[in-house]
Parts: structure tokens; C-alpha cells; sequence
């Protein structure tokens, strides 16, 4: 019978041997539904995953998905429904996801019908008219591209499957984009700007680029790297618990509380997170694990102003 140790050594210093667990699971986070108006004969409020624009086409007709894919996705879930009455679809779907985005075949009268249930992640839809698109983008994690009625939805998938389709957290400022939106007047811009919609700017140089993208007036990345914080210090303190399996003490929850912090710095560039305080707190009896985070929306660097000064010579 074969046998891994030596019995000297196991005599000498038997140890006890302790797995640590793996890191919390946050794929869902670049996990995205693309809400759509179904073919004919195709199955509503049925969530169904794809891996090219290829095989969108086979439930729908519409063509915003394709530019998931062309962003950098290499696969989705796309959701065929009649109306946006979205509340049993989402709350029966088995797939976790934290991106919903409202396609171009549903009209703005439409999508302020939108009925979201207990869903709480990032909601993208596009609009033609400004007003319309600043109610939108003033709710909590919502996402409103400004667009045109030829472009429809375009930009903003193409826009979203770059986000979620790299391998860090980037707010995406000045990429180049698939379509002209038909914005290039620094007025218009400025405004878009201030009512926190996010837009494509065109430059005769420099084409189309993402000028602005934002969510629920915060820099587009926050809501995802604040889940993924928590979630990732949830996970941490699982691994140094089942490691270390401290006393119920201060002085470990202390420990604690600087091994989380020097997780989360490891993880995170300062220029995404350039503060954490975490917590841990002790009941009169027990180890409390209660993380108190604190972190700074993480924002971007929108537009650069400054003067320029000729000196006299």
C-alpha cells in the first residue's frame, strides 16, 4: 500500500493539514442580459445563453446584441420578451448576472414601463430625447445613452461588452466607437454632461469616441467594483477564518481586520480603490464577523480644463 509520509517525520511533528477555501466567485458580475423583442415562434421570458451574434439571430431579430460580442463579450444571455414587464422573468431565471440591457426594439414609452422586480444590478437603455434620458440616468445604478433612431442601441452594447469583456476594471474614457450618434457641438456635449447621460462625441480627427459613460451619476465601474469588494472580503474572511481558526479576542479581530485591508490593496490599483477601513466587532460571547467598508465612489478623469499661459519674453 502506497503511502505519501515518512513515519519518522510523522513521528518527529505530525501536522494538521488545512485547505484553504477558494476565492469568492464573481463571474457574474461581467454577466450581461440583453432584453429583446423575439422572432416568431420563439419563447418569451425564457433567458437563454449565446456565444456569437450567430446564434442571437436565431431568437431575435434585432441587431444591438452583435455589438455584445464585437465589445469584447464572448458570450451573453439573451432574454426575448413582448413587453418590459420584467419582474417573473428575473426572479425565476437560474442564471446569475448583475448587466440588463434594454434593446432598440422597445420604445422610450416603453422602457418607462419598465418593471424590474428584485433586481438590483445595472440597468443600460438607450433614447432619442434628452429628457427622457436624464430621468433615466438620475435612478440608482441606471445607464441612459443618448443615440439616434438609425443607430438605435448600438453604441451602448458596443460600449457595455467592452466594459465587461476585459480582464480589469476600466471606465472605457475615449474609446473609439462603432457609430457616429451624431454628436460633435461642445454645447451639446456639455449638457449630456451635466445630466449625466452618457454619449458618444465625434471628432473630425478622432471619430467617434465614448465621451461620457456613467451610472446613476457615478463613474460606470463603481457599482461593479463596490460588489466586487464586498464579495471579495466576504471570501477573504472565510479563508483567514478557516485557516487561522482564531480565539474570540481583540487582538484577532484586529488581525483580522489588517488582513482584509491588505487583501483588498492587493487586488485593487489606488487609482480604483484608494481606501478601506474594515471592522470586525466583538459580541460579549462570540467573534462577530461584521466588515464595515468604506471606499470613495471610484471616478474618472471626464474632461480636462486648464489655461494656458503665454509668457512675455
Amino acid at each position: 500500500m502506497g503511502k505519501n509520509s515518512d513515519t519518522l517525520l510523522d513521528y518527529v511533528l505530525k501536522l494538521d493539514v488545512r485547505t484553504p477555501t477558494a476565492d469568492a466567485n464573481t463571474d457574474y458580475l461581467r454577466a450581461v442580459v440583453a432584453v429583446v423583442k423575439p422572432k416568431s415562434g420563439v419563447e418569451t421570458g425564457k433567458l437563454t445563453k449565446v456565444i456569437s451574434a450567430t446564434a442571437a439571430a436565431e431568437l431575435t431579430d434585432n441587431a444591438d446584441v452583435e455589438q455584445l460580442f464585437a465589445g469584447g463579450l464572448n458570450y451573453c444571455y439573451v432574454l426575448p420578451m413582448s413587453t418590459l414587464d420584467l419582474s417573473t422573468a428575473l426572479a425565476s431565471a437560474e442564471e446569475k448576472f448583475n448587466t440588463l440591457l434594454i434593446s432598440a426594439d422597445f420604445t422610450e414609452t416603453e422602457i418607462a414601463s419598465l418593471k424590474l422586480g428584485d433586481f438590483d444590478g445595472v440597468v443600460g437603455a438607450s433614447f432619442t430625447t434628452q429628457a427622457q434620458a436624464k430621468d433615466f440616468a438620475a435612478l440608482k445604478n441606471h445607464v441612459a445613452f443618448i443615440t439616434t433612431a438609425t443607430n438605435g442601441a448600438a453604441n451602448m452594447f458596443y460600449a457595455f461588452g467592452n466594459l465587461l469583456g476585459g480582464v480589469s476594471w476600466d471606465n472605457k474614457q475615449y474609446i473609439e466607437m462603432p457609430k457616429d450618434d451624431g454628436i460633435a457641438d461642445i454645447a451639446a456635449a456639455e449638457s449630456l454632461y451635466q445630466d449625466g447621460i452618457s454619449f458618444v462625441l465625434t471628432s473630425a480627427q478622432y471619430g467617434p469616441r465614448l465621451a461620457f459613460f456613467a451610472c446613476g451619476g457615478q463613474a460606470i465601474i463603481a457599482p461593479y467594483v463596490t460588489k466586487e469588494l464586498m464579495a471579495n472580503l466576504q471570501g477573504a474572511a472565510l479563508q483567514y477564518l478557516n485557516l487561522n481558526r482564531p480565539q474570540y479576542t481583540l487582538v484577532q479581530a484586529k488581525l483580522l481586520e489588517a488582513y482584509l485591508v491588505a487583501d483588498a490593496q492587493l487586488r485593487y490599483t489606488p487609482s480604483i480603490l484608494t481606501y478601506v477601513n474594515v471592522q470586525i466587532s466583538l459580541t460579549k460571547n462570540n467573534y462577530e464577523g461584521t466588515v464595515q467598508v468604506t471606499i470613495p465612489e471610484p471616478s474618472a478623469l471626464w474632461k480636462l480644463k486648464g489655461i494656458l499661459t503665454q509668457e512675455a519674453y
